[in-house]
């Protein structure tokens, strides 16, 4: 009877032990994801979905409301929509992320 008691303890415990380590871990990662726009030659991608131009992504920003912290460019030839895209940050009071240019431009 005792020694069922004590498993019994003893399980519970190491139930306890998971759940508190996999929320920890979970908490861990969410933190560490970065909210991107990230500017291709064909498209604006910004969390999971795809802008043809910067005035649908202001509205993507608008209804999201998820502040990016890095805007990449990834093809040199869309530096033109790079600056309107920026200006669209700055206009709806987004100053504070990292900007990611290719090593070409």
């Amino acid at each position: 009877m005792i020694r069922g008691v004590l498993v019994s303890v003893v399980l519970s415990g190491v139930l306890i032990f998971a759940v508190t380590r996999i929320a920890e871990l979970y908490d861990q990662g969410a933190s560490d994801r970065l909210t991107r726009i990230d500017i291709f030659s064909d498209r604006i991608v910004y969390r999971t979905r795809h802008y043809p131009t910067p005035s649908r992504l202001a509205i993507g920003l608008k209804a999201e409301r998820d502040p990016p912290r890095v805007l990449a460019l990834h093809d040199c030839e869309r530096m033109n929509t790079f600056a309107e895209v920026l200006e669209i940050l700055r206009e709806q009071g987004y100053s504070t992320f990292d900007i990611e240019l290719p090593d070409a431009c």
